[in-house]
């Protein structure tokens, strides 16, 4: 589906996954009330609620895109925004009260060692290759984390907000560990995802800089069935973006 030239991929997630696109979605929201022309933000964001509502439910997905294109060509846009916002939170709800019992692992706020343990288990199984993606992602990544690596294991890691000091660390640990470590900047970055000898792909609820030290936080794997499409958009975000 392409919305305003935005491509939009439908991929199939884990309730959990899902659950966190659509709280975000009403905390990122922009201004959509009112009359007027709408921006790139507004089309972006409709069209973001869009794959989601589709993720969560596709019949319902067809009332919800009419309400979405409604509004933004700007018919009965008060009324359709009432719609598209009820349905909205009637997905998160839906989600909440059927989340299934393997969800992956869910880490209460000060679980800071069980989610550490968790995922140096998880980058501790990878045999060829470990692809990081997280816009907030520090040079602590590599005490952390990637201390437990084998010295085969080729990394590469996309960020947003401490590409510097992440290069710079990266080239030390390198030099000294013989691993090929790879930054690379972004700014379209939204997502935490973990992809493993591009197998297996987990997405994690918060940076992993942060995880579980104030707020819950969740690391779920992604359907093995769709690892292949989700490589293959953050492959894009990769060749797209800047070294260091």
């Amino acid at each position: 589906m392409v919305y305003n030239n935005v491509t939009i991929n439908f991929l199939s997630m884990t309730p959990q996954v899902l659950l966190d696109g659509l709280r975000r979605l009403v905390r990122e929201e922009p201004p959509l009330q009112g009359k007027g022309t709408y921006e790139a933000m507004q089309h972006e964001w409709l069209g973001r609620a869009s794959h989601l509502i589709r993720q969560w439910d596709r019949t319902q997905a067809i009332e919800f895109q009419i309400a979405a294109r409604a509004m933004a060509g700007n018919f009965s846009r008060q009324m359709n925004y009432g719609t598209v916002l009820t349905m909205i939170y009637e997905a998160i709800a839906s989600l909440e009260n059927n989340l299934p019992a393997d969800i992956g692992q869910v880490f209460g706020p000060g679980a800071v060692y069980d989610f550490f343990k968790a995922l140096n288990e998880l980058v501790g199984d990878a045999t060829k290759s470990i692809f990081i993606v997280d816009p907030y992602m520090d040079n602590s990544i590599f005490d952390g984390y990637l201390s437990n690596i084998g010295s085969s294991v080729a990394a590469r890691l996309l960020v947003s907000h401490y590409a510097d000091s992440v290069t710079f660390a990266a080239a030390a640990f390198s030099k000294q560990r013989g691993n090929k470590v790879s930054v690379r900047r972004s700014s379209a970055l939204h997502d935490r995802v973990i992809f493993i000898d591009s197998a297996q792909c987990w997405v994690l609820g918060t940076s992993i800089k942060d995880a579980a030290a104030k707020k819950p936080t969740y690391l779920a794997p992604i359907s093995s069935d769709v690892v292949s499409e989700k490589l293959r958009i953050y492959e894009e975000l990769w060749a797209a973006g800047t070294e260091g």
